[in-house]
């Protein structure tokens, strides 16, 4: 994780050296090691270098080629450097290169086409002077940030949104339409190129984009394919095909020369993981920095995993942490929680992970193994309406029941969930229509006009093409846009504590192979997450892979929330900040939150955005962005 800033004049005028100054400030917390700058007429770069290997420290950024022609600012980590390096010529292919100098060597091969050769999680800025270009683009999945500006005459890049306000000409705005899709979490596959800033874009993962003769042009180079399938005879050759992409994307992220922090929950997902890594670096023997783990616990029902997590430090030797969450207090640290996350998406337990994270940074580590993603790529759900769509009504009623006692959950719940995947997309916006209304009676009906809320609430969550509803979902919750604005707020948060996020599971190799499974190859007799449970049987001890449902943080985040509703949602629906009634319906939001104060759990998510949504309004109309 570092930080990364850019300017180019498309019309050729030279860059303010000030103005990239003041950009660079602002992101100097994601690179306390070491500051760079590079200016040459028109074009500007800086970086800020939290440095995650001994090799890092010694290069000097924005590196620059062997001709000296172009310099390139990054942020990432490549995973195939050994692939990379073997079709590279030169001293770009050597054992010690940096990623950065691999990055350079490859676009110097195959030009702006290098992107989709690189395996990893990255952001960068590349200006190539005989050109006359800058070359920007953003890792498959989305795990790094990168954000611009662009007026037709000047592109702006960073790392995130405050260097891009840095000197602006007029007061930050909100997009309205971002701001009411994430109201209602209603997002849309072109809500990727969109902040909640107006004029501010985010570069979308798996995109590149290239300033060059006075224009910009901006492309998709990746995206998963639903259409690819891959068949295998038994269920084993699936099993060991998953179990080494799993390996290997954990192998990958480990590449450092800081001890490597791993957040240890108890469940499946994290403690594959984790027993992976210890497999692995049990493996080298060669005196690495260690591997520990970090169980965060509370004295709530559901929310002290500390046994679990010990069932897989013990056996693996690990050393691991408890790290005691204090009470919830969502108020504690939520504005500056909100200017960090620079949006009006936060965690309810912000106290809770600030705790967390400052732990990890205190023992040293300078990267965090996570386990995020395990929901989204190898759970089962969609599989539930594909049994339904082919008319499998046995088959369907007894995996829905297994599946249940799985997640902890009710059958009834995982089978209305395979009956609506299934509805079309007019379906379920007119039964939005007649449950809740669009826009519900809490949202303002001359905003939801004006950003034109019915058309994007009619519109599918996502176009592609897909075989079955198992790829339809599985597609659709790795690539949603508010997944990757919830990766984007916890990269963020880490960052603030001098931190990496790594998440094996979302290789985008591992998405890849999951996708082109046969939906029907992918769950047996109900179990939760079937591939990744068979790959980590031979690691991961019997009582946590065998463990049914999950950690539960849900009903101290209703305690806190519901007393908050009854001192401070009230007084924020006055509008303090003088702009929350361009959204909402004042009486019809104090309704809704009446609504959820008398028991009606379902609304606990709506309830708190209202809340931030003011708070980050409220440092919007200050400035404090600016």
């Amino acid at each position: 994780m570092s930080g990364i800033v850019g300017i180019v004049h498309a019309d050729g005028r030279p860059a303010d050296p000030e103005l990239l100054d003041r950009m660079s400030a602002a992101v100097a917390h994601r690179g306390p090691d070491r500051a760079g700058r590079w200016i040459d007429g028109p074009a500007a770069l800086g970086h800020r270098l939290l440095a995650t290997t001994r090799g890092a420290l010694a290069e000097r950024a924005p590196v620059a080629d062997p001709s000296g022609t172009c310099r390139l600012v990054w942020d990432g980590r490549l995973d195939n450097r050994e692939e990379l390096g073997a079709l590279l010529p030169g001293g770009a292919a050597a054992p010690g290169a940096t990623d950065a100098a691999l990055v350079l060597g490859a676009y110097r091969r195959w030009g702006a086409a290098c992107v989709e050769r690189l395996l990893g999680d990255f952001a960068f800025a590349l200006w190539d002077a005989p050109a006359r270009s800058l070359l920007c683009a953003r890792d498959r999945i989305g795990v790094r940030p990168l954000h611009y500006t662009w007026d037709g005459r000047t592109l702006r890049v960073a790392s995130a949104i405050a260097p891009l306000l840095a000197g602006a000409e007029r007061p930050a705005e909100p997009d309205d339409e971002m701001v009411l899709a994430f109201l209602l979490r209603e997002f849309r596959p072109e809500d990727h190129g969109r902040t909640f800033v107006r004029d501010v874009h985010r570069l979308p993962p798996g995109h590149a984009l290239v300033v060059r003769d006075g224009g910009l042009r901006r492309w998709r180079y990746w995206a998963p394919d639903p259409a690819r399938e891959i068949r295998y005879a038994r269920d084993e050759e699936y099993v060991e095909h998953f179990t080494a992409l799993f390996e290997r994307a954990v192998a990958d992220r480990l590449r450092t020369d800081w001890p490597v922090g791993a957040l240890l929950s108890g469940g499946l997902d994290s403690s594959a993981i984790v027993c992976a890594a210890a497999r692995l670096f049990d493996a080298r023997g060669d005196g690495s920095p260690p591997l520990e783990a970090f169980t965060l616990w509370a004295e709530e029902r559901g929310a002290d995993e500390r046994e679990w997590a010990r069932a897989v430090t013990r056996p693996t030797g690990i050393k691991g942490h408890e790290i005691g969450a204090p009470p919830p207090a969502p108020l504690d640290g939520l504005d500056d929680h909100i200017g960090a996350a620079e949006g009006p998406i936060a965690d309810p337990d912000n106290r809770a992970t600030r705790t967390l994270y400052e732990a990890v940074a205190a023992a040293g580590c300078r990267v965090v193994l996570s386990g995020e993603g395990g929901d989204q790529v190898v759970d089962e759900l969609g599989g539930f309406a594909d049994l339904l769509r082919t008319l499998r009504p046995l088959r369907f009623a007894r995996e829905v029941r297994a599946f249940g006692r799985w997640y902890g959950g009710g059958a009834r719940d995982v089978a209305l969930d395979a009956v609506k995947t299934l509805l079309p997309a007019p379906v379920k916006y007119w039964g939005k229509r007649l449950v809740r209304g669009v826009p519900p009676p809490w949202i303002s009906r001359e905003r939801a006009r004006a950003v034109g809320l019915r058309a994007r609430v009619r519109a599918p969550r996502h176009a592609v093409p897909c075989a079955s509803r198992a790829q339809w979902s599985t597609y659709l919750y790795v690539t949603s846009p508010w997944y990757v604005l919830k990766l984007e707020l916890e990269e963020r948060i880490a960052a603030r504590a001098g931190l990496e996020m790594r998440y094996p599971l979302l290789d985008s190799r591992l998405v890849e192979f999951v996708l082109a499974i046969p939906w029907e190859r992918r769950t047996r007799g109900g179990a939760r997450k079937w591939l990744l449970r068979e790959a980590a049987r031979a690691s991961v001890p019997g009582p946590v892979l065998e463990r049914r449902g999950k950690g539960d943080w849900t009903d101290p985040m209703d305690r806190s929330l519901r007393d908050l509703c009854r001192e401070v949602i009230p007084a924020a629906l006055e509008d303090p900040s003088r702009r929350l009634a361009r959204y909402l319906d004042i009486p019809g939001a104090r309704r809704f939150v009446a609504g959820y104060l008398a028991g009606d759990s379902d609304r606990r998510w709506d309830v708190w955005f209202l809340l931030t949504l003011d708070r980050w309004l409220e440092r919007i109309a200050k400035g404090v962005e600016r």
